[in-house]
């Protein structure tokens, strides 16, 4: 395959990481804004389902073409930023786990709560809660991810 059809395939993946991962984000945050539980299990569903079947695919679609690129290329792994890059990638994919089950917990709980026509319980708030800074833990990686990519160099050299 052709170096710059990866590239094209990479950097593709990254928007659609970025734009589903980010989409989904913000979608759940305001449903939960609006405090009804009939649409934030809603949203919650679709949101679970985009990570599933659009993120997730992205995110292997991003590795695989980085790695087939790095040895296309004939670049040394050992060097800052590609280490770096990948730490930073495994970091933020080993949120997604227990981001994408916090999510489906959130929908069951405000499932249960729009059939019981009650308000949201407090397990429910507490898990938004952990949700919402993991995805700030995780978007700030993400970013920092595709600095260090561009820039070709580690966070540490830019010193």
């Amino acid at each position: 395959m052709d170096y710059l059809l990866l590239k094209y395939l990479h950097v593709i993946a990254a928007v659609f990481l970025f734009g589903f991962g980010m989409g989904s984000y913000l979608y759940l945050i305001a449903a939960h804004r609006t405090g009804d539980a009939r649409v934030i299990a809603a949203v919650a569903r679709m949101v679970v389902r985009f990570d599933a079947w659009i993120t997730t695919p992205a995110g292997v679609l991003q590795l695989l073409t980085g790695y087939a690129m790095v040895r296309m290329a004939g670049m040394d792994w050992s060097m800052d930023w590609l280490r770096a890059a990948l730490a930073i990638f495994f970091g933020v994919g080993a949120l997604w786990l227990p981001v994408l089950l916090l999510q489906t917990r959130l929908q069951a709980l405000a499932a249960q709560a729009a059939e019981a026509h009650s308000p949201l319980c407090p397990r429910y708030h507490r898990l938004y809660r952990y949700w919402m800074w993991m995805g700030v833990i995780g978007f700030a990686g993400m970013f920092l991810m595709v600095l260090v990519m561009v820039k070709k160099q580690a966070p540490w050299q830019w010193l």
